[in-house]
Order: C-alpha cells, then structure tokens, then sequence
C-alpha cells in the first residue's frame, strides 16, 4: 500500500527498460516546474501559504490516494500495467484496493482472486510478491481510513473462486488448505506505535516462523517547549478501552467546566481537540457554569492552525487528548507567544499510554500511568 508519489519512487528506482514508463510517468509524475507555477499562482490567487515541507515529501503535488498498478518482471524489462493476475508485483493504495473489493461484491462477475496468492505485504507499500508484505508510514495511514487496511488484510490468502488459468499441480498444498496466511510475511514500518497499528500485529502477522516487534524509549517533546507554560497532567479512570472516549468527555464536563473544575477564568481559554466533532455532538459547548470573565473560547484541531503559526492571548490551554503526532505538542505550546501566565492542561488515561509516552518520555509515562496519584505537573 503506497501513496503515489511513493509509487512513482519506487517504480523509478528500476535501473532496467521499463515499459509503458510514459504512461506511468503521466499518471503518477509531477512537472518540477508546473507544481511550482501552480503553488506560486495559488499563494498569489488565495494567499495561503504552500504545503508544509513534510506534506510535499509525502505527497508532492499529486495527492490522488485512488490507484492500483500491476508490475510484471520479465528477462529483459520490467512490464507496468500488466493484469493484476499475472504481476509480480501490485502497487496499490488502500482506496484502490477496497474499490475493486467492493466492485467484486457487487458484481458476481468479477472477483479479487489475484489477493490469494500475496505472500508479501508491505503497508503503505503493497506487493504482489515473493512471499513479503510490508507496509510503510502505517502511522500516516492511521490518519486516513485504517478500517481499509484491515479489510484488504482479511481478503488475503483466501481460496480462490476460480481457477484463472493456472496450473493446480503447481500451486503448493498450504494454498489449498488454507495456510497460506501462515507463510505470509508482513512488515510493518511506522514512525509510531498506535492501538490500531498493533491490533494488525497482532491478529493478522500470523507467521509460522514467528513475529519480531522493534520498539524504543522516547525521551518526550517536553524540553522542545521554550516558553515558561505550567504543564498540568490530568488522569481520569477508565474501566475499558471501548468506555475511554465516554469516560474522557464525562471528565472533562464534570472536572474541567463544572464546578469545582479547572479555573477557566482569564483572558481567553483554548481547547485542543483531536476529533471535535464527536464532542460537539455530545453538546458540552454550552458552558453555562462558566463566568462571564472569559473573552472567548477557540476549538483547535491540528488543521486549523493560524497561518502566522501564533495564537495571541491565551491563558488557558485545555488539550482533550494528546495527539498522536508528538511534534504538534511543542508546536502548539510554542504558539502561545505573548501570553502570561499560560496553563496547560492535558487529560489522559492508562490507555493513552502510547501517545503519553511520546510527549512526556517512556519513563514518566510509565509511572504516570500506574501512580496512585492522577495530577501531574511539568514546568
């Protein structure tokens, strides 16, 4: 599973005659030249800043996540385009493999037979391959629609429905007994860990040889922070993963904007939300115990991030839940330029670990998560 501009990468990479590479190039290439000319007329035409540079090195200017290509490896070429049966090699999003999932179960006509015999995967970076999968930036995935991923890993490794021409007294007998998915090798690359990235680690990496899981100790963000903001560190209970976001919000009206709550008084207070519209629909907007005294009240999620990168006039800083990038921590707490006094308060529970981690460090995460204390303060 790729982005394009990652498949564009790899397929270019073929130090051989590539054919149809034209082709290719049209569909997932970009002009230098014409993606500048067309960032500089939309900055003069909208004037709104460019892409990040982490944006561009992901997706450059083209950002179609719908595509599917077959590679075919022959003696003398590599073959682009060739029929998804007879590739080595598929380059795929998500998208574009559950689109032709979804067209096989509409139309009994057609099928996704050619997901059978995968015996690599490699997320982000899909192949039809000698017996690997890997899957590459997972966490940017995560970003997207994960169920995708998790719908195309279950359609692996299935008996076929037909018989498409092959040989059956080639096809070796754990195909036929339905084994293969034991002898699938998948590899997982992601820049972070996250419940969904494991919940694939663990149901779907079914090898027969094993599974082999890296991790590392993060040291935490907290000293990319460079201004004096009181950091607060909340824990609320919650007695399953599946209650935590009921749990959080049920905190957050009781502990954060009834009374007897944080004191929400001041110039202004900011909440950083990850996904606001679950929130707003819980109708926790109305504040009616908090006084009169508060300017305003800003929502945030990491889109909506003023184009001048500061937010003037904040004295309290809520963040619901800690995001899943670690670099938007500091950043947003950098952005408070020119407020005093500033406050940051961070709920999270024992199932925020992974996140916790990130911000904070491995250590502290660890004992935060487990202390019969649930405040914590880091100035």
């Amino acid at each position: 599973m790729y982005f394009r501009k990652k498949s564009w990468a790899t397929v270019t990479w073929f130090a051989v005659n590539v054919e149809y590479m034209d082709r290719f190039e049209k569909d997932f290439g970009v002009d230098v030249e014409e993606e500048e000319d067309d960032v500089e007329a939309k900055e003069l035409k909208l004037n709104k800043p460019s892409k990040p540079s982490d944006f561009q090195a992901l997706f450059g200017a083209n950002n179609n996540d719908h595509f599917m290509v077959g590679i075919k490896f022959t003696r003398k070429s590599v073959r682009l385009y060739s029929d998804f049966y007879s590739s080595d090699m598929i380059v795929a999003s998500p998208l574009g493999l559950i689109t032709k999932i979804g067209e096989a179960e509409a139309n009994k006509e057609k099928d996704v037979d050619y997901l059978s015999s995968i015996e690599v995967i490699f997320q982000t970076f899909y192949q039809h391959f000698d017996s690997d999968s890997i899957v590459d930036h997972a966490d940017v995935i995560s970003m997207q629609n994960w169920s995708h991923v998790n719908t195309v890993v279950e359609h692996l490794n299935l008996l076929p429905s037909k018989q498409h021409g092959g040989d059956i007294m080639r096809i070796r007998r754990w195909y036929l007994d339905e084994q293969a998915r034991f002898y699938r090798q998948t590899i997982i690359l992601s820049s972070y860990l996250n419940p969904d990235i494991n919940a694939l680690f663990n149901r779907h990496c079914l090898n027969f040889e094993g599974k082999l899981r890296f991790s590392c100790d993060h040291k935490g963000v907290l000293p990319k922070v460079i201004l004096q903001v009181k950091q607060v560190y909340e824990r609320f209970n919650s007695d399953s993963i599946l209650e935590v976001d009921d749990a959080r919000l049920d905190y957050f009206i009781k502990k954060v904007c009834g009374d007897g709550g944080l004191r929400l008084s001041g110039s202004a207070v900011l909440s950083v939300v990850q996904n606001w519209h679950s929130v707003y629909e819980c109708g926790f907007l109305v504040f009616p115990k908090i006084k009169d005294s508060i300017q305003m009240h800003w929502k945030l999620t990491p889109y909506d991030i003023p184009s001048d990168g500061q937010i003037r006039g904040i004295q309290n800083l809520i963040i619901y839940s800690l995001p899943e990038r670690k670099e938007f921590y500091p950043e947003i707490l950098n952005m408070l330029e020119g407020s005093h006094d500033m406050t940051c308060t961070v709920l999270f529970s024992r199932f925020d670990q992974l996140r916790l981690e990130r911000v904070v460090g491995s250590a502290a995460a660890k004992r935060m998560a487990s202390s019969e204390k649930a405040l914590f303060i880091f100035k």
